[in-house]
């Protein structure tokens, strides 16, 4: 039986871009994706940052519509508006944008397998063998490192990793709306409790409206459409088609093992504030290959080398995700009132100055310190 240097499973952008790297210096990596297309089916805004556009030279034909502005609204239909001096980030068509990053992987030599649904997989002593089943017919694949990144779903792998146990659930719909330009967030607990709604403009009339939520977020979305500060830009909603998936809030306990890494949300690498993962997961995937192309180097496939994965990725984006959830929990108590309130001191006493000096699109940490600390901010929290 063929022994490949790397079979990865997930045939999303953490995935084909892992595939890329690793194939780009001349590894012979297998990539299986368990649907018919690259890209298909995602439920996701496609909101892409420019710093994450520029690092990765991410492709700019997927660009749909550039982010500048962003309304914040209250309960109770209060707004504050965030005006960036420049491009912020991109909403992307995922149709395109997965794609294009796995035909970069295939360009430098990756074999793509679709319709192929890992079953079960082992490591062995000197190897990682995969079962999968391509099209209908069951084979095994072998190779020296396996690579995880099959977003956070029902676990195949359970034998080779613990998922985290804590996650929220995005629901999202396409529908049309009038005089959508910008980026919409809504608060309240009869939205989102806990968390926040959005409204994203994509082409001409069609917008994404969808939510986060840790329980009923199909439910919520449904009563959110039919919302007083949303109805009347709505252009025939008609119980259009709602995807709903989990997104994990936190990492899980450990992401690696001997001739194993698992990458993007299957290990949780999530900004634990919006729910985004791609930034994340493309950042963990960089390094996710350095340790591989190093192991191959060292021609040494252990446990300890590939801790070395775990180390870096937590030290580059850990406390981001420690201090979302820190937030999150603070702000799953505020009533409706306290929202009503907090939307109303952000746009006084300074603090949507401090939120335009000192905000970064996928860094949002520093941001939060900063205001957890002024004086103005915390009363609603009552912190």
């Amino acid at each position: 039986m063929k022994m490949h240097d790397i079979t990865i499973v997930g045939g999303g952008p953490v995935g084909s871009f892992t595939a890329y790297l690793l194939a780009r210096e001349g590894l012979d990596v297998v990539l299986l994706e368990k649907k018919p297309a690259i890209g298909k089916d995602i439920n996701c805004t496609g909101i892409v940052s420019t710093e994450c556009f520029k690092k990765f030279n991410l492709p700019e034909n997927a660009i749909v519509k550039p982010i500048k502005t962003i309304k914040a609204f209250s309960p109770s239909g209060n707004q504050v508006v965030y005006n960036a001096p420049s491009t912020i980030a991109f909403v992307v068509d995922r149709g395109i944008f997965d794609p294009e990053i796995n035909r970069r992987a295939l360009k430098e030599g990756a074999t793509l397998y679709l319709e192929a649904k890992a079953e079960k997989a082992v490591v062995t002593d000197d190897s990682f063998k995969v079962k999968v089943k391509i099209k209908g017919d069951t084979m095994e694949l072998n190779s020296k490192v396996g690579v995880i990144a099959t977003g956070f779903e029902l676990n195949p792998f359970d034998t080779l990793f613990e998922r985290t146990k804590n996650f929220l659930y995005g629901a999202q719909t396409d529908v049309e709306m009038d005089g959508v330009k910008d980026v919409n967030v809504f608060f309240g607990n009869k939205i989102a409790p806990g968390s926040f709604a959005w409204v994203v403009p994509t082409n001409g009339k069609s917008v994404k409206v969808g939510l986060i939520s840790d329980k009923n977020p199909v439910a919520y979305l449904k009563n959110f459409l039919k919302n007083p500060l949303i109805t009347h830009k709505l252009n025939g909603y008609n119980n259009n088609y709602i995807k709903c998936s989990p997104i994990p809030l936190g990492r899980i306990p450990k992401s690696y093992g001997k001739r194993l890494i698992i990458v993007g949300e299957a290990a949780g690498q999530v900004k634990t504030t919006t729910g985004g993962g791609i930034y994340f997961g493309l950042l963990s995937a960089e390094i996710a290959a350095q340790t591989i192309l190093k192991a191959f180097k060292e021609n040494n496939f252990s446990e300890k080398t590939f801790k070395e994965y775990e180390v870096r990725w937590r030290e580059k984006i850990e406390a981001e995700m420690k201090t979302g959830i820190y937030l999150r929990n603070i702000f799953s108590r505020l009533s409706d009132d306290q929202i009503d309130r907090l939307i109303d001191l952000v746009s006084r006493n300074g603090i949507l100055t401090t939120i335009k000096k000192e905000a970064k699109f996928d860094w949002h940490k520093d941001i939060i310190i900063s205001l957890l600390q002024n004086t103005f901010f915390k009363r609603p929290f009552r912190i």
